[in-house]
């Protein structure tokens, strides 16, 4: 069966295009056959490589060709058209269409600690309700204890719970400065070969926990869609320190 993730949420600043670039660096490294689409506004190109997909000329036949033509599409809903989407996917009963071309639909829902951006994950799960998997993605901003706690003790997510979504926590970024020093912002960054070599090992560190929650949600994320071809290659040794080698 092939896969759908969508990933949206209409408050800004959640990572979408973050984690649609992450969830295409891991499939990368196993070589799984993918494609990335962005659901952008008229004249609003895509800034990481995917096909775009304008919603003033969207239907659901040229949605559906989208999605067929690959055994697992990432599509990034972009920020402020969540809301168009789930009218469209509604309307036009895309649950019923992607089911009978035997497409099943992932929703991940990238939120922060502000409760304000819990507010696209309730109105998800009225939208797509038992016809999707749910997987929540965390991006951390502050204290993790405290950001832990304000989605806890929300509707969102005992909504959540009621789906059984799974959940994910990026890593908070440390390596601010070293993406200024570069010019370059963290989706940039993503799509470049050496950001290890330009960024330095906090960049390398935050890139392997990502890879690693990616990874513990692979199945659910993924499911018989993921089919790799390489395996991955392993992970540049640590150079050890004068002190460690001279023991």
């Amino acid at each position: 069966m092939k896969k759908l993730i969508l990933i949206q949420n209409d408050y800004p600043g959640t990572g979408k295009s973050t984690l649609a670039l992450c969830f295409h660096r891991y499939l990368q490294q196993y070589g799984v056959p993918h494609q990335l689409l962005s659901l952008t506004e008229e004249d609003a190109p895509s800034e990481m490589g995917s096909t775009a997909l304008d919603v003033n000329s969207l239907t659901p036949r040229e949605f559906l060709a989208h999605v067929d033509a690959s055994p697992l599409t990432i599509m990034d809903v972009g920020t402020g058209l969540g809301e168009f989407f789930n009218k469209f996917y509604q309307g036009c009963e895309m649950d019923q269409i992607l089911h009978a071309a035997g497409v099943a639909v992932s929703v991940v829902l990238p939120v922060t600690a502000d409760r304000e951006s819990f507010d696209s994950v309730i109105d998800a799960a009225e939208v797509f309700s038992d016809n999707a998997e749910y997987l929540i993605a965390h991006l951390v901003t502050s204290c993790y204890d405290e950001d832990d706690k304000v989605w806890d003790t929300s509707y969102a997510a005992r909504v959540m719970d009621m789906f059984e979504a799974v959940e994910l926590h990026i890593p908070e970024i440390t390596f601010q400065f070293e993406l200024s020093t570069e010019h370059m912002s963290l989706d940039g960054a993503l799509q470049q070969g050496d950001a290890e070599e330009r960024l330095g090992k906090e960049y390398t560190k935050w890139n392997r926990r990502v890879m690693g929650q990616v990874d513990s949600a692979r199945q659910y994320l993924f499911g018989d869609a993921f089919r790799p071809t390489v395996a991955p290659k392993p992970a540049k040794p640590t150079r050890k320190s004068k002190a460690k080698l001279a023991a």
